[in-house]
């Protein structure tokens, strides 16, 4: 064995500095649910009484501080848990749960019920096996005729279509549970779905030999019908938004004001401090009480600071971005992260992290504060400049405005916002802020 120093520089983030960015990072919701968990961790802290005015306190060194530490919450506070039943995260039954709770009911064996779990396992939220049959009866040990059995009952439950394997498979269970499989609905559906979808009405006319007529009120159908019949089942957690920053009309000036409704305003245990003046306390549970003191400073420090950078950023960003806040996000001005950081002469993460996961509610409405920032594009000249939602803005107009049996392709719209707006934009550019806007391709939007 070979011992050798080794120097060396290293950055180490000290564990106080790693709160305080984690604190800065969050939600009002989720810093509610932190100060619950350390109420109840650390004796130190507790909640101040609610109903009462609250002034903050700069924080101080260990142990002697007169008027104890307070998070930079200044609010006439009301019952915390008042009304927020309606806003803490619930969660909707996933498509899992509801085919489950089928299988259950419809099921006539144990064996059934594990064979039918395990098809259930292997759909996705769309709705869609994604095992084949082959895969599935080698996974359960059974025969393949066993396994269709199964998916035959599975694709009688609710949603219609659930359980296929292709889009085609999951449209024609659908018209059958409607009653209306006919054999030429069933056969465009197999075979034409490409054109249903660019509008080639007349080309499935010619190549199944029936007037346009009778193949138009078909198609109608088809287009009633959902391709992804899981989509109304998430398995995400949804939650009703609790805004974080509140931007309100005043005397036609934007008044500021941080949402602390219902984050708990906590302070020092002044027990725990007298506790530490006397002489005869045991040695071992000074150590405890200071370390759960340096904890709480800690921590109330990094509320405190996240309190103070988000109205800084708040307030500098209210200035920027007031026409936005006042009218919608049409009128956003070009600002980035760096942009803010570099007026504020702060870090650029620091921005990132003070927005992020927040929202405030505006005149217009409630939004992310990430949405509030935006790229640009440039004139054709380079003087100006206009965000990239003023684009998207532009992009929705000309084609909401198009004549749809000879759509606007993506190189048109760009000679028109060249033409109208002077802007030089690349044609993959508008592409993607179609894609982003949901819009269909010009072949998709065509009608005959």
């Amino acid at each position: 064995m070979d011992l050798r120093q080794k120097l060396e520089l290293r950055k180490v983030m000290a564990p106080e500095l790693r709160q305080s960015l984690r604190i800065l990072a969050i939600s009002s919701l989720d810093l509610r649910n932190l100060l619950e968990e350390e109420l109840l961790n650390n004796p130190c802290l507790e909640e101040e009484c609610l109903g009462e005015d609250v002034t903050v306190s700069p924080p101080s060194s260990l142990p002697d501080e007169e008027n104890g530490l307070v998070g930079a919450i200044k609010s006439k506070k009301k019952d915390v848990f008042e009304d927020i039943s309606d806003k803490i995260l619930s969660k909707k039954p996933t498509l899992q749960d509801v085919l489950l709770r089928q299988l259950g009911m419809f099921a006539n064996s144990d064996e059934d019920l594990r064979v039918g779990s395990e098809i259930i396992g292997n759909i996705d939220d769309n709705g869609f096996l994604k095992a084949t049959v082959d895969e599935l009866a080698a996974a359960l040990h059974i025969s393949c005729e066993e396994v269709e059995k199964a998916i035959s009952l599975i694709q009688q439950f609710e949603p219609a279509g659930v359980g296929a394997r292709t889009v085609q498979e999951c449209l024609i269970l659908q018209l059958k549970r409607n009653c209306q499989d006919s054999p030429l609905l069933v056969k465009i559906v197999e075979s034409h779905l490409e054109d249903v979808a660019k509008k080639n009405y007349s080309l499935i006319a010619k190549s199944l030999k029936e007037p346009i007529e009778v193949i138009e009120p078909l198609i109608q159908k088809i287009l009633k019908l959902d391709p992804k019949p899981g989509r109304n089942y998430s398995a995400e957690e949804v939650q009703r938004i609790i805004p974080d920053v509140l931007i309100e009309e005043k005397d036609e000036a934007l008044e500021l004001t941080l949402n602390n409704e219902y984050v708990p305003t906590i302070v020092i245990n002044r027990r725990y401090k007298e506790m530490l003046k006397k002489k005869n306390l045991d040695a071992a549970a000074r150590e405890f009480i200071e370390q759960k003191l340096r904890n709480a400073q800690e921590l109330l420090r990094a509320v405190t600071k996240r309190q103070s950078t988000l109205r800084r950023v708040m307030e500098r960003l209210v200035v920027i971005q007031e026409e936005a806040i006042r009218h919608g996000l049409s009128h956003l001005k070009p600002l980035t992260f760096a942009q803010l950081a570099n007026e504020l002469k702060i870090h650029e993460t620091t921005v990132c992290r003070t927005i992020m996961n927040k929202f405030a509610k505006t005149p217009c409405g409630i939004v992310a504060l990430k949405d509030l920032f935006s790229g640009s594009v440039n004139s054709q000249s380079g003087e100006s400049a206009v965000s990239t939602n003023f684009i998207k803005k532009v992009v929705k107009e000309l084609i909401d405005e198009e004549d749809k049996r000879q759509p606007l392709s993506d190189e048109d719209v760009v000679k028109l916002i060249q033409e109208k707006h002077n802007l030089k934009v690349a044609r993959r550019t508008v592409a993607k802020y179609r894609d982003e806007l949901k819009i269909p391709a010009t072949p998709y939007r065509r009608i005959r």
